[in-house]
Order: structure tokens, then C-alpha cells, then sequence
């Protein structure tokens, strides 16, 4: 059923290899690469371990990248996480991952990228500063950074509603003018020379930015401080499985989602590794800890003070170009899950002309930007953080049931390493997941009440669904 409505009427094939890896690595490199080496170098400030934990991250991601390459590779269809919880769980846990999905967790983490754009942007024009109000609705107070964050996910969304070439192109544009600047940062910072004096740059001397900490004394490195830097870098590598939805529109999908996966991945980690290494070149890691925006205290102190205008810009480009890639999934799950009659019809919706869920792209883009203007899409990802990896984990998982129930199906990739590759994925994502619900068990729990919400809609959708059926066969 799958095959047959994305080839006659639905969704068309227009993406190829490169437009693939290009919206795998946009959906992960945005702000979290320049704001969080600072709250890593917080729990484990020491240059080799900083540069361990990012390491560990990619490995992790890999192994995930592995993993959803056989899986998307086995079933190359629109949905992506949903379409695999379904098939190997049941269509109740890959609706309710999907529920959570849409409305929350990619809606909210759309929100808070292009936040994050708005406010980076208030640093080149101040009229469009975060705390210049505007207007009030109901009290609540508009900026011109809001009116700008929600404007963009509105312009992004248009792009991505015009066809599924046109809005991975334009965001490939700014995902490679990135990987361009940070190519550049790390080949610059390689073979520059000593750091200019450290007074020109913003953050507190060595040894003041932790409290405690004696000067000339390595601090003790625990497990514990490991997984809470674990989370800051996993937050990093957040979007990687994102080109598994879209699958469905991904010319030779066997070949090209893995080839985006794995590729896309090591392109990823091999970045963020060689831009946390110039960070300590220019920072030392006591002082790292203090730090807000390592890479343009990094560009100033290796390159002079042109070089923070490039980076900020750069940080532009990264989160428009990730606020667009991230845009692109949630559509193509709700129009799965309406496609299988698990949501309201007009989710299935295929624009005649441009071929692209059209009406799941105007629901979301409504709903992104009515998050951006309230200000409250921090709260909704957060909360929606635990059932997404939790999802990971059930998705690996499903590749080892699919080796059991299915040993037959097609497997034009087979998975790297397996078993220990899926196995060290699952256990990663098990041990994050328990780490996030002792350190913010408020936070998991939420998720999971927001999980139990799709219950009743689930269970109301398949009704209308058997009514639909009994009205059709009269």
C-alpha cells in the first residue's frame, strides 16, 4: 500500500545522494556546535576528555546512522522512526511516537532553531533584538526577534510547499556555505599561530571560570560528570535520523538514505571534533567553561577581530539552514499516519502541482510560529528530549527483531558490525535515557504524560477509521 500511493498521484522522488546528505547534516549542524563546548568543558575540564565526549558523541550517532541505514534502506518509504515502530511493534506505539513527534518534539525543536537564528541575528541588526518589543496580544508581549523567528519558519515552510527539490536546495545552499566556514576555521586554526593575549577576548582568566577548581590541579573526572556532558554533545548531534523520513522521497532510497547516513555522520563528527580542538587551541579548557560563544572568542583571539563577524554570520547560515531541514520531516510523518488512517485525512493531502504534503506543511508552519511568538517551545522539547531517544532505542531494537521475523526482506545495506554496532546503539541510548530521568525527572515525566495523551486519540482515530470502512462497503 506504502509503494503504491508515493508512486501514482503522491509524493515524487527528487532527491538525490547529495541533496540527501545535504538535509542529513542541516538537520543536525545549527547553534549547538558554537553554545554547547561551554557547558561540556563545565562537566569535564580537561582537553583530552572534551575532545573524548565529542568523539563518543559521533561514535554513538554512527552506530545510530548504522542502524537506520539497513532499517531505511529495508523499508525506503515515507515515515521514517513511525513507519519502523510500526512495523515492528504495532501501529499503536508508532502512533504514539508520532503523535509526540509532530506536534511537539519536531514543532517545538523548529521553534527553538529558528529562535536561536532571531536571536544571533539582533547581533548584526539591533531593530531586531530580541527584547525590542513591538506589540502585546493578551498581555503577552511581541518582540521583533519573535516576529522574525516566526516569519522564518513561515518563508522556510513556503519553500519546503513548492516541492521537496526546492526547499532541500535552498537549504543546501546554506548548509554548505557552513560546512564551508567551519572548514575553514579548523584549517586556519591548524596553522595559525599563538592565540592573541587572552584580555582581548570576553570570558573570565584560566582558572576563574570554576569555582573550586586550583589552578595547576586536574580536576576528577566521573562518570557522572561524563554523562552530563554526554547530553550537551548528543543535543549537538540531535536531527540525525531526520533523512529517514523523507526516504519515500529519495531517488534509489537502497543506496542513497545510508550513503546520506553514514556519510553525513562522519562528515558531522569529524567537524565537530576539529572545531572543539581549535576551541582549546585559543581557550584553555578551565576558561572554556565560562564561555558562551567559544568560536567567535576562538575567531577573535586566532584571527583578529574581522573574524567574529564571519562566524556570527556563519551561525546564521547554520540555523536557517537547519531551521529549513528540520521542516522538511514532520509533514511526511503526519501525512504516514493519515496515510494509514491513524490521522485526520487531510494530513494525506499531495498538492497537485508541487507534490509535497501540503497541508501537514501548513499545520506545522502555523503551529511552529505560534510556538516562536509564545515563547514557550523550550518547555515542549525538553519534555519531548525522553520519548525521542526512547524511540532511538525502540528503533534499534526493531532491527533485531526484523533479523528474526523477517529474515528474507530485501537488505540492500546490511548493518556494519552487527551485532555489537545495534547493541552499544541500544545500550547508549538506554543509559542516556536513564541518566535524563535522574536529572530531570519533572522533564521525562511530562514527555511520557504528553505520550499517554495520543491514547485516546489513537483509539479515536481507529473508530472513525472503522466507521469510514462500514460507510464505504454500503
Amino acid at each position: 500500500m506504502s509503494a503504491e500511493r508515493e508512486s501514482s498521484g503522491g509524493l515524487v522522488r527528487g532527491l538525490n545522494a547529495w541533496d540527501a546528505t545535504l538535509l542529513m547534516m542541516g538537520s543536525v549542524i545549527g547553534g549547538g556546535i558554537f553554545l554547547t563546548p561551554g557547558d561540556v568543558a563545565k562537566a569535564l575540564p580537561v582537553p583530552g576528555w572534551i575532545l573524548a565526549v565529542w568523539v563518543a558523541g559521533g561514535i554513538l550517532t554512527l552506530a545510530g546512522s548504522l542502524v537506520y541505514a539497513e532499517l531505511g534502506a529495508m523499508l525506503p518509504e515515507t515515515g521514517g522512526t513511525y513507519l519502523y515502530l510500526r512495523e515492528a511493534y504495532g501501529a499503536l506505539p508508532g502512533f504514539l511516537y508520532a503523535w509526540v513527534y509532530y506536534f511537539v518534539y519536531n514543532a517545538g525543536g523548529v521553534a527553538a532553531i529558528a529562535t536561536g537564528f532571531a536571536k544571533y541575528a539582533g547581533a548584526f541588526f539591533p531593530a531586531l533584538a530580541m527584547n525590542r518589543e513591538v506589540f502585546r496580544v493578551l498581555g503577552q508581549p511581541i518582540s521583533s526577534g519573535q516576529l522574525l523567528a516566526a516569519g522564518t519558519v513561515l518563508f522556510l515552510s513556503a519553500t519546503h510547499y513548492v516541492g521537496v527539490k526546492e526547499g532541500a536546495r535552498l537549504q543546501g545552499v546554506f548548509t554548505a556555505l557552513i560546512v564551508l566556514v567551519m572548514l575553514g576555521m579548523i584549517l586556519g586554526g591548524a596553522v595559525s599561530s599563538a592565540p592573541v593575549p587572552a584580555h582581548l577576548g570576553e570570558p573570565a582568566p584560566a582558572g576563574q571560570a570554576l569555582e573550586g577548581v586550583k589552578s595547576g590541579a586536574p580536576p576528577a573526572i566521573t562518570l557522572a560528570a561524563f554523562g552530563v556532558a554526554m547530553v550537551a554533545v548528543l543535543w549537538s548531534f540531535d536531527g540525525w535520523n531526520q533523512i529517514a523520513a523523507v526516504a519515500g522521497e529519495v531517488k534509489r532510497p537502497q543506496r542513497n538514505v545510508p550513503l546520506a547516513l553514514v556519510l553525513g555522520t562522519g562528515i558531522v563528527t569529524a567537524l565537530y571534533v576539529g572545531m572543539n580542538a581549535i576551541y582549546l587551541k585559543a581557550i584553555p579548557a578551565l576558561e572554556l567553561a565560562g564561555v558562551e560563544r567559544p568560536a567567535e572568542v576562538a575567531a577573535l583571539r586566532l584571527f583578529g577581530a574581522g573574524a567574529t563577524w564571519v562566524i556570527v554570520g556563519a551561525i546564521l547560515f547554520a540555523g536557517f539552514g537547519c531551521t529549513s531541514a528540520n521542516i522538511a520531516p514532520g509533514a511526511r510523518v503526519s501525512y504516514a499516519l493519515a496515510a494509514d488512517g491513524l490521522f485526520p485525512r487531510p494530513f494525506a493531502r499531495v498538492h497537485p502541482r508541487f507534490r509535497t504534503p501540503s497541508f501537514g506543511l501548513v499545520v506545522q508552519a502555523v503551529w511552529a510560529a505560534l510556538l516562536c511568538l509564545s515563547g514557550r517551545y523550550d518547555q515542549l522539547y525538553t519534555y519531548s528530549m525522553f520519548i525521542g531517544v526512547l524511540a532511538f532505542a525502540a528503533a534499534g531494537v526493531a532491527l533485531f527483531v526484523f533479523r528474526r521475523t523477517r529474515p528474507d526482506a530485501p537488505r540492500p545495506y546490511r548493518c556494519w558490525g552487527y551485532p555489537v554496532v545495534p547493541a552499544l546503539f541500544v545500550v547508549g541510548s538506554l543509559l542516556f535515557l536513564a541518566n535524563t530521568l535522574v536529572s530531570q525527572p519533572r522533564e521525562s515525566l511530562a514527555g511520557l504524560a504528553i505520550l499517554a495523551l495520543g491514547v485516546p486519540v489513537y483509539f479515536g482515530m481507529r473508530r472513525a477509521q472503522a466507521r469510514r470502512r462500514m460507510l464505504s462497503a454500503r
